[in-house]
């Protein structure tokens, strides 16, 4: 009988460990999952606030509220490639007032360095700077900025490229979260657990007019 009610016990202490690492793996996976949530949640936002200075800026290429001082259409890209361009523009003067002050300035988009203080091993910086000003790199989860140009017939055109050429713009941009839920990412070789989101555009280069 003692025997018995030994195996018993062994028996209740066995399924009891199965049923807590049963409830253990449960909560794990739901703190993973409420993690890679908010991580993605972060991402997107990420990338919104991202985006929305970027089709401000490139919306007003070759702007300028000084209609006599408008480039023509083939001059108001001043430098392009894959990771970086120029272009002629009128800046806002606040945000009460998005109209220019009649000054062209030339405003840079460049992709920067890998950025080595977060766990994403492919974070990057990226420049937006105007002509004269030191550069300012902002870290907001990107690991993809890429640029492909277009003529008036729908051709990609090759590098070096010839910017008076250029009739359209395609912005790729992707953005993972920076840190992740992967936290122990110490020496940065781990990169499945980054939430990523995508995002395109195609970019009239010189709005309302043609090549």
């Amino acid at each position: 009988m003692g025997f018995s009610t030994l195996i018993d016990i062994l028996g209740a202490a066995i399924i009891g460990g199965m049923v807590m690492l049963s409830v253990r793996a449960l909560i794990l996976n739901s703190s993973e999952k409420s993690n890679q949530f908010q991580n993605e949640l972060i991402a997107q936002q990420n990338l919104v606030s991202l985006v929305e200075v970027i089709e401000h800026d490139f919306a007003r290429i070759g702007y300028c509220e000084n209609s006599d001082s408008i480039e023509a259409p083939e001059d108001m890209i001043v430098y392009a490639d894959s990771i970086k361009i120029s272009f002629k523009t009128d800046f806002a003067q606040g945000f009460q007032n998005i109209r220019g002050d009649g000054t062209k300035d030339i405003l840079t988009y460049e992709l920067g360095p890998t950025i080595t203080s977060t766990p994403n091993p492919y974070d990057r910086l990226l420049y937006r700077y105007a002509k004269g000003e030191t550069k300012n790199g902002s870290n907001l989860g990107l690991t993809e900025f890429r640029l492909n140009y277009f003529d008036n017939m729908g051709n990609e055109l090759s590098h070096p490229i010839d910017t008076k050429l250029i009739s359209y713009v395609q912005i790729d941009i992707k953005v993972e979260d920076s840190y992740g839920y992967d936290t122990g990412n110490d020496e940065k070789i781990h990169s499945e657990k980054y939430p990523t989101i995508f995002w395109r555009q195609i970019r009239v280069a010189a709005k309302n007019m043609s090549r």
